[in-house]
C-alpha cells in the first residue's frame, strides 16, 4: 500500500516557533462558527481568523474539534482561553455534547490548559473604555490593534443579523479580558 506524500506548506507560524514568546489562543466558539486570535502578550496580536460550519456538516462539534487540531498544532499556545457559552442562546436542535466540553477534552489531550471566561469578566474588562456593546468593544479594540482597522464591521441596525466578522472580535475580547484579569491569590 503506498503511502500518500505530505505536501509542506510553509506555515506563516514557522518563524514564531523561533521565539521564547507566550502563545496564549483566545476562542469564541458558537453552534456554527468559531473565531479565534492568537495573543503574545496582553498587545500584540499574532493572528486572528473565522471559521463556519458548512451547512451539510452532519457532526458540528467534530468538524470545530478538527479546525481547533490545527490551529493547535500551528501555534503551538501554552494556553486556550474560550467564552463561556450562554445555554440559552443555544439552538433546540443542538444536539450532543456541548462544543465547549469537546474542546476542553481535545486541548487536555493536547496537553493545553484551558480557562474560560464568562461575559462579565469580558465587561468589566472593557469597562474603564465605557464600552457595553459589542460595536463600542470591536471600536476600543480597534484602537488597541490598529492592525484590525479593516476588519471592523460597520455599527449594525437592530433589525440586521450581526456580521460575521464580528466573531473574531468577539475572540480578541475575550484574549485582552483573560490578559486583564487581576493576578490570582496565593
Amino acid at each position: 500500500m503506498a503511502q500518500r506524500a505530505q505536501r509542506s506548506r510553509p506555515s506563516r507560524f514557522n518563524r514564531m516557533k523561533q521565539y521564547d514568546e507566550t502563545h496564549i489562543l483566545a476562542l469564541d466558539v458558537r453552534h456554527s462558527r468559531i473565531g479565534y486570535a492568537l495573543f503574545s502578550g496582553p498587545k500584540r496580536l499574532l493572528d486572528w481568523g473565522a471559521g463556519t460550519v458548512p451547512p451539510r456538516c452532519n457532526n458540528r462539534t467534530r468538524w470545530i474539534q478538527r479546525r481547533l487540531e490545527r490551529l493547535l498544532r500551528q501555534t503551538a499556545p501554552v494556553l486556550v482561553v474560550a467564552r463561556e457559552q450562554r445555554r440559552k442562546r443555544l439552538p433546540r436542535n443542538a444536539t450532543g455534547k456541548p462544543i465547549l466540553k469537546a474542546i476542553q477534552s481535545l486541548t487536555e489531550a493536547e496537553g493545553v490548559p484551558m480557562h474560560s471566561i464568562g461575559r462579565d469578566e469580558i465587561d468589566s474588562a472593557f469597562r474603564i473604555f465605557k464600552a457595553r456593546t459589542k460595536d463600542e468593544i470591536a471600536c476600543v479594540l480597534v484602537e488597541i490593534f490598529p492592525e484590525m482597522l479593516t476588519r471592523l464591521p460597520p455599527k449594525r441596525k437592530k433589525w440586521q443579523t450581526e456580521p460575521h466578522r464580528m466573531i473574531i472580535f468577539d475572540a480578541i475580547a475575550t484574549g485582552f479580558a483573560y490578559w486583564q484579569r487581576p493576578p490570582p491569590r496565593n
